[in-house]
């Protein structure tokens, strides 16, 4: 994980970000669509309003698109960007030089 926040600022995530963003990649891998509402409550130990904060953070670094549900512009869905698949595709790389080492 080091070496992927270190890798030239690209993606700049500390602990609490990589969670979140991994949690909802899980949900996002299940072939489920992510609401705001459910996003503040899928991330185990950490506050909601906390999740809310680190969602907008995302959302700057451009690693959440969001969209508004097409019947009801209340709900809000959280989607990956190409940055984040970049940044999953970068995690695996370097979990694969892991486990040769």
């Amino acid at each position: 994980m080091q070496a992927i926040r270190q890798k030239d600022g690209l993606f700049a995530l500390d602990p609490v970000d990589e969670r979140v963003l991994n949690s909802f990649a899980v949900v996002w891998g299940a072939g489920q669509s992510l609401t705001a509402s459910q996003a503040s409550l899928i991330v185990a130990d950490v506050a909601p309003r906390t999740v809310q904060r680190r969602v907008v953070s995302l959302i700057d670094k451009g690693l959440l698109r969001v969209e508004s549900d097409e019947n009801d512009n209340r709900i809000k869905y959280f989607f990956a960007t190409d940055k984040t698949n970049q940044y999953f595709a970068e995690l695996s790389k370097c979990l694969e030089q892991a486990k040769r080492k």
